[in-house]
């Protein structure tokens, strides 16, 4: 039997803290050393450690690791102030509550991201690892199976991007979805970066944010389609909040600080959702 822990929530999406208002139940997906994915009547939740910081599905929790106290398939409550998960009691009340949802940016701000293509780009091409589709989506040969599998697809998203080409953007979408290893495979995280660069754009990006999201559905894994989710409403992980910060000051070493910490999460992840922004900002000013 699962050592009982009783441990605190340190924070909690606002989005997250609202759904569990009501009591709630589901079990376990997924678990990993510092992270815990659980089904709460459909809502997808992420546990995690300190390390990982807040994002759009997470709840901060002040602990080291999970494995041992939760597996896969074990049933989860909740209520307002307390949530239950295999061998874990975590106290909700009293978390910080906070807002994953990026700002739309005046018109201004957005030529900053043009401007600081080249910072962006050259940490991609200096630090992305291998593995991934960051090289792809930002223009490279490709030279792995998956970068070749997922070139015509980037390419297409490009062109259905720059021409405001909703049906295009919805098939390329569809081929990248679920496309590469992993929890949230590559092709969905060059997508999240496009939405997430997409809701820093005025109204005029719904569409194609809509798109995206259309091309993908039940074509990937449940847990990558709750971040596509989130990215599409326009909420973000604390570290690209940073990211977004960064670019709005017009520091160029900042930019830089932070595009190595959205790198690095996940083997390819980070990488993979910061190419998807080039790809998209480079569309848009083709």
């Amino acid at each position: 039997m699962k050592t009982r822990a009783l441990l605190q929530a340190r924070s909690l999406n606002r989005r997250i803290g609202n759904y569990l208002r009501q009591p709630r139940a589901g079990y376990i997906l997924a678990t990993f050393d510092r992270s815990s994915y659980l089904d709460m009547d459909g809502q997808i939740v992420a546990l995690v450690t300190p390390v990982l910081l807040n994002g759009p599905l997470n709840i901060v929790v002040d602990a080291e690791a999970f494995h041992d106290h939760v597996a896969a398939g074990d049933t989860a409550t909740s209520t307002d102030r307390v949530l239950r998960a295999g061998g874990l009691e975590i106290e909700l009340a009293g978390a910080i509550v906070w807002d994953a949802a990026l700002p739309p940016w005046p018109g201004e701000q957005i030529s900053r991201l043009r401007h600081n293509l080249v910072t962006l780009r050259g940490v991609l091409d200096a630090e992305a690892p291998e593995g991934g589709l960051a090289r792809a989506a930002t223009g490279h040969l490709a030279t792995t199976a998956l970068e070749t599998r997922a070139a015509p697809a980037l390419r297409d998203l490009a062109r259905g991007l720059q021409r405001s080409d909703a049906l295009l953007v919805s098939r390329a979408a569809g081929t990248l979805a679920g496309l590469g290893p992993g929890l949230t495979p590559s092709g969905d995280d060059v997508l999240v970066g496009c939405l997430l660069t997409l809701a820093l754009y005025p109204d005029t990006a719904d569409l194609m944010r809509q798109a995206i999201v259309s091309g993908v559905r039940d074509r990937t894994t449940r847990i990558s389609m709750a971040y596509l989710e989130a990215a599409a409403r326009g909420e973000a992980s604390e570290a690209w909040h940073r990211l977004v910060d960064a670019v709005a000051e017009n520091d160029p070493d900042r930019i830089a600080a932070a595009a190595r910490s959205v790198m690095a999460f996940g083997e390819t992840s980070g990488s993979d959702m910061l190419a998807g922004l080039v790809l998209a900002v480079n569309a848009f000013i083709a």
